[in-house]
Formats: C-alpha cells, sequence, structure tokens
C-alpha cells in the first residue's frame, strides 16, 4: 500500500469518526449491502481505531527527564508514522468475497455517477476530504452561480455560517426530526420523547457553525432554503438524483438525470460517493463541462 494511499484512507477515517459524533453520515440513503462483522478482537476495514481524537497513543511526543524539547515537525513525523502503523495493524485478514463485492459497488458507483454527469453536461470538481467537504461543494457551486462571492468558493465555513443561521432562526423546521445532538443511536435519543430539547438543538447548530462534523440532509435542506435554490445530490442510487428544495421544496425528493437537466442551470450540483474514496464518504462538487 503506496503512502499517499494510506494518508487518503487514514484522513477519511478521520473524517468519518468525526461524522459518527453527529449521527447523520450525509443522510443519504444506505448501500445495499451491509459490511460483514470483523472478527473477534479485531477492527472492521470501516472500524474505528481505539484510543484518542487520532485514535492513537500521544505519548512519546516529547522527550522527559530534561531531555530536549522536540520540534512541531518532529512530533507531527512520529505521529504519521504511528498512524501507517495503527493502519496496517488494525485491517482484518482479507476476505476475498467482501473485496470483490466493495469492488463490485465502487465501480457501479463510478459508472452511474459518470452517466448521470454526462447527462448533466458536468464534470466532478475535487473537494479536499476534511470533514468540510459537503459545505465546501456546495459554496463552490453557489459562487460559479454568482449567488456568494467567489472569494468563498473554497470557504466552507461561508456556507456552515449559513446553514447554522438559518437553522436557529427557523427550529421547528427540523428540531422535532433530530432525536440526538449525538445522534439517533445514542441513549438519550429515546429522552424528552425523542425530540431534541431547545439546548440541545441550540448545541447542535453551534457543531454545525463551528467543528468539523459531516453535513447531511437537514443541513443540505437549510442551505436550499436559506439561499432559494434547488440542491441536487447525485449519487450511485437508487435514486440517482436526490433533489432539495425547488419548485414544491421538496426534502429528498427522487429525480432521473435527464428530470435534473429540465430544472435549468440555477440548481447547485453536487455528488455524493460512498465507495469511490476508500474508507470514507465524500461530497465533491459538479462543475460545467469544459
Amino acid at each position: 500500500m503506496s503512502d499517499e494511499k494510506l494518508e487518503q484512507d487514514l484522513e477519511l477515517e478521520k473524517m468519518r469518526q468525526r461524522e459518527q459524533g453527529i449521527g447523520h453520515g450525509g443522510g443519504l440513503p444506505p448501500a445495499e449491502s451491509a459490511p460483514p462483522p470483523a472478527p473477534s478482537g479485531m477492527i472492521g476495514r470501516q472500524g474505528e481505531l481505539a484510543g484518542g481524537q487520532d485514535g492513537l497513543s500521544q505519548a512519546g511526543e516529547g522527550v522527559g527527564g530534561g531531555g530536549k524539547k522536540k520540534s512541531s515537525k518532529q512530533k507531527f513525523e512520529e505521529r504519521q508514522a504511528r498512524k501507517k502503523e495503527a493502519m496496517l495493524n488494525s485491517a482484518p485478514p482479507s476476505n476475498p468475497e467482501w473485496d470483490a463485492q466493495l469492488e463490485k459497488e465502487r465501480q457501479e458507483e463510478i459508472r452511474v455517477i459518470s452517466d448521470a454527469c454526462t447527462t448533466l453536461g458536468r464534470e466532478i470538481h475535487e473537494i479536499t476530504p476534511d470533514g468540510h467537504c459537503m459545505y465546501h461543494a456546495i459554496a463552490h457551486q453557489l459562487a460559479s452561480l454568482g449567488m456568494i462571492p467567489s472569494d468563498q468558493a473554497d470557504n466552507p465555513g461561508y456556507t456552515r455560517q449559513a446553514a447554522a443561521k438559518y437553522m436557529m432562526a427557523n427550529p421547528e423546521e427540523f428540531r422535532f426530526f433530530l432525536p440526538s445532538v449525538n445522534g439517533e443511536d445514542t441513549a438519550e435519543a429515546t429522552e424528552h420523547e425523542g425530540v431534541m430539547t431547545e439546548e440541545e438543538y441550540s448545541r447542535y447548530c453551534g457543531n454545525v457553525q463551528n467543528t468539523g462534523e459531516w453535513g447531511g440532509e437537514p443541513e443540505i435542506q437549510a442551505l436550499s432554503r436559506a439561499f432559494k435554490i434547488p440542491i441536487h445530490v447525485i449519487q450511485r442510487g437508487p435514486p440517482t438524483v436526490v433533489s432539495h428544495g425547488g419548485v414544491n421544496d421538496t426534502a429528498g425528493g427522487s429525480l432521473t438525470p435527464q428530470q435534473s437537466v429540465a430544472e435549468g442551470d440555477r440548481v447547485v450540483r453536487i455528488s455524493y460517493h460512498r465507495r469511490m474514496y476508500g474508507l470514507g464518504e465524500h461530497y465533491n462538487s459538479l462543475a460545467k463541462a469544459a
């Protein structure tokens, strides 16, 4: 496995861990098959690394006993080396059948999204996999449409703030559909009749604005309404296109690529990937083809 591939997988693993803190990873339909359980005592390919934010012990970053203090560069290089070792050691024994299924799904995803892009006259504009990808992809689209300043095209903070502001101003549109600030599978999701309290909702919106937590359907819908523009998410599906906003202000409506084309150019179009990027889910912007 190359250093470049390891670095990409590690970054995507960290993104996936941040996503689990909110509990709404992408908000789109799950893949048709679920991964087999990891062997006992091991961590699955998409499981979490144990210990700390980076999944690794931070011991040994400095030299005690009066020794020379390590530079930031040395500390960074040591952390990267430990991450690579942990990634190699965490993978379970290869399962040929599961590997083949993943590759089949990956190729199918590439084909479906590529075909949709051809129909739409679009091409993938790669977005950095850093936990802000959905907000970054939408910012890039809004800037290309002249709806936000061009110098904000690569600033996910701009769209994070816009989503949080709209959600705080319109809690009735979102709060009753969000069972817990930490996700629907946590213990507190069953408290307060499964509805967030006002305090929890405020904290949730704070996470949207100020952290690297992943965005999903609630945030896409908030941005669609805040900027008064439809947002179409192109994915493996089905459906191939998930529509937010538009004439009927749909939330998660189903479209074909041809129907998306019929709605014209004043639409934000982003792609959602579950398999193309190894360990993590990811969003890209779909720019007009040259």
